[in-house]
């Protein structure tokens, strides 16, 4: 159960991360759909969105799965939290990305 709660927490950040990346590199194609969060349009006029979202979607499974096995008190869950939440709002933001050029 334990094993299978924390493969979801990954799969749950790599899903988000990488519907979101996805999602708007196919709306940013087409016409009228431009990106509205400064930090990406700031990272992407650079050419970091991407490496900067390798690096977080490497450091979102990394530290909590070195922690996990590092620490031995019952309340080291916890650390599964933070890739939960990142993948969460990205998948969000992927959802909503696909709401704008589909419908």
């Amino acid at each position: 159960m334990r094993g299978k709660f924390e493969g979801g927490a990954y799969l749950v950040v790599v899903a988000g991360i990488v519907g979101d990346q996805l999602s708007t590199r196919l709306g940013l194609a087409r016409p009228g759909i431009y990106e509205t969060n400064p930090y990406a349009v700031m990272l992407m006029s650079k050419g970091l969105w991407l490496p900067v979202d390798i690096l977080l979607l490497t450091l979102s499974i990394g530290i909590p799965a070195v922690l996990m096995r590092k620490w031995g008190f019952e309340g080291r869950w916890a650390v599964l939290s933070f890739p939960l939440v990142l993948g969460t709002l990205r998948l969000a933001a992927a959802v909503w990305n696909l709401h704008l050029f589909l419908f």
